[in-house]
């Protein structure tokens, strides 16, 4: 993704002339979704590919086997890091919320999606059992042979299953408004862009930021929390934390390389940093990290 990225927020889906429902399957070297938000709901399962997934105010990791259900007009993008081995692939199903019943909102029997779709509007991560079967059903959505009515039955299917589901945590603290105007979406685009391109440099500064999205510091100081819901500080710091997760439970880097690596410079910094972001140490986190991947090789 680059820098001096142009695409604007809003995206136009064109969906299945007869049902409303758009299934994608989306294959290549990277994820390189950009910011952007639309009327659909969106249901995403990471097939292959690993990176960063930004939902509202939400910045973590993702990996194989990653399962969200975003909401309408909810701000989201899936970016994999630049240099990592491919190739990827997401299958997607955007839908409008009439496609599944005309009269959601009147029939006591789709109340449970209504509250679904509600809690969607900060996006909602499914795990457990729940994620294993909707992956499988989506996977047999995406066959060639599937016809339409099977896809809508099998949609349909999914989220009674989602709706029911205790495996369902939701991702953004926030509900996160979609900018309103074109010029600051365009703005909201190139600076997750840039952020994603060069968080981890340690003389990344804000003025930086500025002159590379075509701002002054004081107009970007405004804009910056109305878009991401906190400021640049924080925001890029838990960017770099994310970063330093993946490195703590997947090397053997000390966290004084992690640190550097990261953008943090000092480890007194990196750990005050990590402290507040995510409630433990670097090294407790990785002890933590390395128990459970123990657990999950042993019960796989």
């Amino acid at each position: 993704m680059q820098s001096g990225i142009k695409r604007a927020l809003f995206e136009h889906v064109r969906h299945d002339r007869d049902l409303g429902i758009l299934f994608r399957d989306v294959t290549g070297s990277a994820l390189q979704f950009p910011w952007h938000f639309h009327p659909e709901l969106e249901l995403t399962h990471i097939v292959r590919g690993a990176g960063r997934r930004y939902v509202g105010d939400s910045i973590e990791p993702f990996d194989a086997g990653d399962l969200c259900l975003v909401g309408a007009h909810t701000p989201h993008c899936w970016l994999t890091e630049q240099g990592d081995p491919g190739p990827v692939q997401a299958r997607v199903i955007q839908f409008l919320p009439e496609s599944i019943g005309v009269s959601l909102t009147e029939t006591a029997t789709f109340r449970p999606l209504v509250k679904l779709f509600e809690r969607a509007r900060r996006g909602v991560l499914v795990t457990g059992p729940s994620q294993a079967r909707v992956a499988e059903t989506m996977r047999e959505l995406f066959t060639e042979r599937t016809r339409p009515l099977d896809r809508y039955v099998g949609l349909l299917s999914m989220l009674t299953e989602l709706s029911e589901s205790e495996q369902l945590r939701e991702l953004a603290l926030l509900d996160t408004p979609p900018p309103q105007d074109a010029q600051t979406t365009e703005v909201a685009g190139r600076l997750l862009g840039f952020l994603h391109q060069h968080a981890t440099d340690a003389e990344l500064s804000f003025n930086q930021v500025a002159r590379a999205v075509g701002m002054s510091r004081a107009s970007l100081g405004r804009a910056f929390p109305k878009l991401f819901g906190r400021t640049f500080a924080k925001y890029l710091a838990e960017v770099r934390v994310v970063k330093a997760c993946a490195l703590l439970s997947e090397t053997d880097k000390s966290v004084a390389e992690v640190a550097v690596e990261t953008g943090f410079g000092s480890v007194s910094n990196f750990n005050r940093r990590f402290l507040a972001l995510k409630g433990t140490s670097p090294l407790r986190y990785r002890k933590t990290a390395q128990s459970r991947a123990v657990r999950a090789r042993a019960a796989s």
